[in-house]
C-alpha cells in the first residue's frame, strides 16, 4: 500500500473520486452498455476442466442470458442464437485476480503530484485500467482497498467496461499503521477533530480502539463491501511503519472480525510476519494477504486452521520505486521463493493476486505475473489457482458477494465468464501471457467484449 501523501496528492484523489462518480450520471453509450444476447452457443470447443486439470473432447456450450445452460455435442440452440465456431480451441473460465487496487493502480505517484494532471485524466485512467484488465481476460477481481465504489457502480451499470469487483472499500488502519496516509501537517482526528483528507475520500479509515474499528468496519459494510481489509503489520511503501511492527491489538482486530461475521462475511489482513499473522488468526481472521516472511510453523498452523493465504510473487524492482522502498522490500521479495512451496506442501488454502499499486505500466504484466508461479506449480495447478481457487476465495463473502452465482469453472449453472483460447494451456501455460494474441473471445456475464 501507499505511504505518506502530500496535500496536492490527496486533493487529486478527491477530484479523481468525483470524476469516477460522474461516470454514473453519463448516458449509456451503445459501444459500452451491453446486454447479453438471449442465447449464445460455442460450437466445436474443448472445455477446460480446471478442477481436475483435463481438456475435454470437442463439444458445444450453450449460454442462456448470463448462465451456462448446457454442455454437450448435441446441445441445441435457438434459431436466433449467436453462434461462435470455436474451431477446436479451448474454452476456459475467465481469469481472477484476488488482490488488486483498481483506482490507485491506474496512475503514477508523479502524476498525482503533477499540478498539470487534471481530475478528468485521473478518472479516465481508472476507467481505462478497468477496461484493459477485462480485455486481458480478467473477468473478476477482489479490490483490496481504496475508493472503489463509484467505479464498481459504473462498471455494473454498463457505463464503463471492466471486471466484476469484490470491493473492500477504505482500508482500516491504526494510527501510524500501514494505512495512515496523513500528510505531515495533518493531525490526529481523535485529538483535533478533523478527518484526514484520505479518510474523507474513501482511501482509508484511521481507527483506534475497539469502538472505532467497529464503526469503520460497519461503514464499509454499509457502502457495500464484500469483505473487510485491515492492516496487521508494517508495509514496504508506507512511511510510518517498519516491516517488523505488529499492528492492532487482539481486541481491536477481533472487533473487525465480529462486525464482519455479523454481516456473514470475513476479514482479510495485510501481514508479513509470523507474529502479525498469528495474532490475526487468534482474532478469527480468515484470509492473510502477502505473508512473505512467514516461518514454517506458522504456515502449518494456517493449514490446520483453514486460513487462506492470498499471496503474490512480487517483482524485485521497478523504475518508480524509491531507494527506501527497495530496501524495505528486499526480505519480502526473497520470501517469494519460500512461502509458495511451503504453503503448497502443507495444504494451505491458496489464492493468487498481483497487488499492483501506483505503477500503471506494470498492469500490462498482469498475465505474465501468473507465469512466475511456474517454479512451484504445474500448468494445471496454476490454471486452477487463477480460476477455481480464486473463485472459492471470492465465495467466502457469502451473501455479501455482489454477484450471485458460481465462477471459476465451465459447468452447467455457472456464470458465463469465459475465454476462448488459442491452443492448450495445460501443455503450454505461456499462452496466458499474450491475451491480445491468444484470447480470441472474452465473455463476462454472458456479454462478449472481444470476438476475434
Amino acid at each position: 500500500m501507499v505511504g505518506i501523501l502530500d496535500k496536492s496528492r490527496i486533493d487529486r484523489y478527491r477530484r479523481a473520486a468525483l470524476v469516477l462518480s460522474a461516470f454514473l450520471a453519463q448516458p449509456l453509450s451503445p459501444a459500452v452498455a451491453q446486454q447479453p444476447p438471449a442465447e449464445t452457443i460455442f460450437r466445436n470447443v474443448r472445455v477446460l476442466d480446471v478442477v481436475d486439470g483435463r481438456l475435454g473432447p470437442p463439444t458445444s456450450v450453450v449460454i442462456l442470458g448470463n448462465t451456462i445452460a448446457a454442455i454437450g455435442p448435441s446441445a441445441d440452440a435457438d434459431s436466433k442464437a449467436e453462434i461462435i465456431d470455436g474451431k477446436g480451441r479451448t474454452l476456459m473460465p475467465g481469469l481472477i485476480d484476488a488482490h488488486v487496487h483498481l483506482t490507485f493502480g491506474a496512475v503514477l505517484l508523479s502524476e498525482l503530484h503533477d499540478p498539470k494532471t487534471t481530475a478528468e485524466q485521473l478518472g479516465a485512467a481508472a476507467a481505462k485500467s478497468a477496461t484493459d484488465m477485462l480485455l486481458r481476460g480478467f473477468t473478476a477481481v477482489r479490490d483490496m482497498g481504496g475508493p472503489i465504489f463509484p467505479l464498481k457502480r459504473a462498471i455494473d451499470s454498463g457505463k464503463v467496461r471492466g471486471p466484476r469487483i469484490w470491493p473492500s472499500g477504505a482500508i482500516i488502519s491504526q494510527t501510524s499503521g500501514h494505512g495512515d496516509f496523513r500528510t505531515p501537517d495533518e493531525r490526529s482526528r481523535r485529538f483535533f477533530g478533523k478527518p484526514s483528507r484520505a479518510e474523507e475520500e474513501g482511501a482509508t479509515f484511521i481507527a483506534d480502539g475497539r469502538d472505532e474499528v467497529l464503526t469503520a468496519t460497519r461503514e464499509n459494510l454499509r457502502m457495500g463491501a464484500s469483505q473487510i481489509k485491515i492492516m496487521g503489520g508494517g508495509g514496504t511503501s508506507s512511511a510510518y511503519d517498519p516491516i517488523d511492527v505488529t499492528q492492532y491489538t487482539l481486541d481491536e482486530m477481533k472487533a473487525a472480525v465480529d462486525a464482519a461475521s455479523d454481516w456473514n462475511t470475513y476479514v482479510a489482513v495485510h501481514a508479513y510476519t509470523p507474529r502479525a499473522v498469528r495474532r490475526a488468526m487468534e482474532a478469527g481472521v480468515k484470509c492473510i494477504e502477502h505473508g512473505q516472511l512467514l516461518d514454517e510453523p506458522t504456515i502449518k498452523l494456517m493449514a490446520q486452521k483453514g486460513v487462506w493465504l492470498s499471496a503474490q510473487n512480487l517483482i524485485p524492482d521497478s523504475p518508480n520505486m524509491t531507494a527506501e522502498r527497495r530496501a524495505k522490500r528486499k526480505g519480502i521479495v526473497e520470501g517469494n521463493a519460500r512461502i509458495w512451496p511451503l504453503a503448497k506442501k502443507y495444504g494451505v488454502k491458496l489464492a493468487w493476486g498481483t497487488d499492483i499499486l501506483f505503477e500503471p505500466d506494470l498492469n500490462a504484466e498482469q498475465n505474465r505475473l501468473i507465469l512466475s508461479l511456474k517454479p512451484w506449480f504445474s500448468p494445471a495447478e496454476i490454471l486452477r489457482l487463477v480460476t477455481y481457487d480464486n473463485a472459492r476465495l471470492l465465495a467466502l463473502s457469502g451473501p455479501r458477494a455482489p454477484y450471485p452465482g458460481k465462477l471459476g469453472v465451465v459447468q452447467v449453472g455457472a456464470l458465463a465468464d469465459l475465454l476462448l483460447v488459442e491452443g492448450n494451456p495445460l501443455s503450454n501455460i505461456d499462452i496466458l501471457a499474450d491475451p491480445q494474441k491468444n484470447f480470441r473471445v472474452i465473455m463476462k456475464d454472458g456479454v462478449i467484449y472481444k470476438n476475434d
